[in-house]
């Protein structure tokens, strides 16, 4: 049995890692939270780090909002770069697996087109360039360390969150009129979907470094998705009818004050090309999930 230990089992990825492995005969899953150890606090954390055992660590926390990295940019910084490195030395030091999840967010955006890998990184905001530095600072402290790149997380969320999707359909339900960004294009990725790539990862004993999870299919706006995924919930009868979804470029999103890059969507290559998955389309997890949610 391998004894896991995950942080941020609060969130949108932690919490579905958390109830999946927790109903894994294979795993015996502990959690660390902030209300354990100040993640703002490197030597706070290595201690409580060292306190627990484990055979992998689980790390999705982090500092996500582009907005709240701007203001708090040494927050950024803690959370983001130096807790993922103390996480990584203690790992190397235990002989523990470490995987920690980075974002779509560390490419310029520039161009479309599918990122691989092996693309050149180059953040365009405080939040990207935060999680490249703790991409960088992990793999400079722990070599097996397992860099897990993923993009516009949906699926089940605990108590209180909830993802684009979501509201796309609540407010279908309700009849109300929608307005989405239409010209920024990244890739969905369903979170039970990640757990499941992860695992195999970790089954892989020779896995390292840097890959892309997320699901297959072309580049999606924020406006595309959820036209697709209204067209999909009328179908199943979950709504009625469909309502206005109106498309709105993102340069009259003045409420962003830090920018977005433009073209995110990545490839998951070396998921394929270990013969570690073939992810799924991610349409057929949208018909999966407006079923359970």
């Amino acid at each position: 049995m391998t004894r896991a230990l995950i942080t941020g089992s609060t969130g949108r990825l932690g919490g579905v890692f958390l109830s999946q492995w927790e109903n894994d005969a294979r795993f015996a899953v502990d959690t660390l939270t902030r209300a354990d150890a100040d993640f703002r606090d490197p030597d706070q954390l290595e201690k409580a780090l060292k306190k627990r055992d484990y055979d992998v660590l689980i790390n999705p926390a982090a500092m996500s909002g582009l907005e709240e990295c701007l203001d708090h940019p040494d927050e950024a910084q803690a959370i983001n770069v130096l807790a993922p490195q103390v996480m990584a030395e203690v790992c190397r030091e235990k002989g523990a697996r470490f995987v920690h999840f980075s974002t779509d967010y560390v490419f310029a955006g520039h161009t479309p087109g599918k990122k691989s890998e092996t693309n050149t990184p180059a953040p365009v905001n405080i939040y990207g360039k935060t999680k490249l530095a703790g991409e960088q600072a992990v793999m400079t402290a722990n070599a097996d360390a397992i860099i897990a790149r993923v993009s516009w997380l949906f699926g089940p969320c605990p108590p209180g969150r909830s993802c684009h999707f979501d509201q796309v359909l609540t407010r279908a339900m309700s009849g109300e009129p929608q307005e989405y960004i239409h010209d920024k294009f990244s890739m969905p990725s369903f979170t039970p979907d990640v757990v499941q790539w992860t695992t195999g990862l970790l089954e892989n004993e020779s896995a390292s470094g840097i890959y892309h999870l997320c699901n297959s299919g072309d580049p999606e706006s924020w406006h595309s998705s959820a036209e697709k995924v209204c067209e999909i919930a009328l179908e199943l009868g979950i709504i009625d009818t469909l309502t206005s979804l109106a498309a709105l470029p993102i340069s009259d999103a003045h409420f962003f004050r830090e920018p977005r890059p433009i073209h995110t969507a990545m490839q998951t290559n070396r998921l394929e090309n270990e013969g570690i998955a073939q992810p799924r389309h991610w349409l057929e997890t949208v018909a999966e999930y407006v079923k359970i949610r």
